[in-house]
């Protein structure tokens, strides 16, 4: 559901604020040469580089899709209209939630991050998956975080957490065994930074998951237009430049999305 840290149904979720300084583990050697006086300057011209970068990278993956009523700043800040759609019956033939959940492979006792986790459609799912665990909730949107912690009362599910982020920083703790994101890639407006915290909070061998709408998708189908999809290959290829390790990339699951699963390191 949006992160912008999300999920749409006919398409959308993440992504907004300002920016931050640059990940912990950032690689300074792909940065781009600056020039500049020590000091102040010297850091504000740094600053410019790297989002120039950022800036360079996202244009692979984005163009122009305003007026198409699906855009990267779509604001997700009513989760009770957002239920109907994102809960919406109709949506788990497409989106399979149960099949998505069983292939992360989790264990009881697991700790999981469901990143732009909107109205919580996969969040009950994840808690009910680590009853022994924990399930951190996060999204950006007010909203949105306080009508998952209503609904995990409301189910019982007190290994439930709820945690507000922002646009650069899903603000997650430490010792994650898993993080999910489903159909939010799409809206995060600072990658690099945002999924470097997300790499920070996985423990060594911790897994990444993301769950993204099909570049040839049809048009017709469920998600953003054609042109705000991103393709899985440059997914992929980003989060290996943050330190992630590709380990697969399922395309049959789901009719109209992939699943990319990044390992870190142990």
């Amino acid at each position: 559901m949006r992160t912008a840290v999300i999920a749409a149904i006919a398409g959308a979720l993440v992504g907004c604020g300002k920016p931050a300084a640059p990940p912990a583990g950032h690689d300074a050697k792909n940065m781009p040469e600056t020039t500049g006086p020590k000091g102040h300057d010297h850091e504000a011209s740094k600053e410019r580089a790297y989002h120039a970068q950022e800036h360079e990278e996202e244009a692979l993956a984005y163009s122009d899709h305003r007026g198409r009523g699906h855009h990267k700043h779509h604001r997700f800040d009513n989760a009770a209209e957002w239920t109907a759609q994102f809960d919406s019956p109709d949506r788990a033939a497409w989106q399979k939630p149960d099949e998505v959940v069983a292939a992360l492979k989790l264990t009881p006792a697991m700790t999981v991050a469901d990143l732009g986790a909107g109205t919580g459609y996969f969040t009950v799912r994840l808690a009910k998956a680590v009853p022994q665990g924990r399930v951190i909730a996060n999204d950006l949107e007010p909203d949105m975080v306080k009508w998952i912690g209503e609904r995990a009362t409301k189910e019982g599910l007190a290994n439930v957490t709820t945690v507000e982020g922002a646009s650069a920083d899903p603000k997650l703790p430490e010792g994650l065994d898993v993080a999910l994101m489903v159909d939010t890639y799409h809206h995060i407006e600072e990658p690099s930074r945002f999924f470097g915290k997300v790499r920070d909070a996985l423990k060594p061998g911790g897994l990444l998951v993301v769950v993204d709408f099909k570049k040839d998708a049809p048009d017709d189908a469920p998600g953003p237009p054609a042109a705000m999809r991103v393709d899985d290959a440059i997914v992929a290829a980003h989060l290996q430049k943050l330190g992630l390790s590709h380990e697969r990339t399922d395309r049959e699951l789901l009719p109209y999305q992939y699943l990319v699963f990044m390992r870190k390191p142990g």
